[in-house]
């Protein structure tokens, strides 16, 4: 099972999130410092504009997949809603009961998002 997670297609998904992390994070922080919007404004559209591009890269470069891309994308979808949620309640929590600033308090909830998506999307989704 763990060679089955660690193989080529990790470490694919690890580049496309990568630099899709670090467009979401910047992002977040613009809307957040900038725009001045509040850290659940900031952090939802980050996730918007990175879940459509997600979706094509993986798609093409990560998973290959021909399949329907409507299946596929409503399964994305799903798994983007897990995980979204699922992050965004960590952040919550964390920021909540101060348990560390903001801006690092965004980075724990994308390491929760990108480790439960790529699992979701690995098995489910591209499957």
């Amino acid at each position: 099972m763990i060679r089955k997670i660690f193989d080529k297609t990790f470490f694919r998904f690890v580049g496309v999130g990568i630099i899709n992390t670090i467009i979401g994070y910047l992002i977040i922080l613009f809307f957040f410092h900038i725009v001045g919007l509040s850290y659940s404004y900031s952090y939802f559209i980050s996730y918007i504009i990175g879940i459509i591009i997600s979706f094509f890269l993986n798609r093409k470069l990560v998973f290959f997949s021909k399949k329907s891309k409507v299946k596929e994308f409503v399964k994305f979808l799903i798994a983007f809603a897990i995980s979204y949620i699922t992050s965004y309640y960590g952040l919550r929590f964390i920021v909540e009961n101060n348990l560390m600033p903001t801006d690092y308090a965004f980075f724990v909830g994308m390491v929760i998002y990108s480790t439960l998506f790529y699992l979701l999307n690995r098995f489910v989704t591209f499957r």
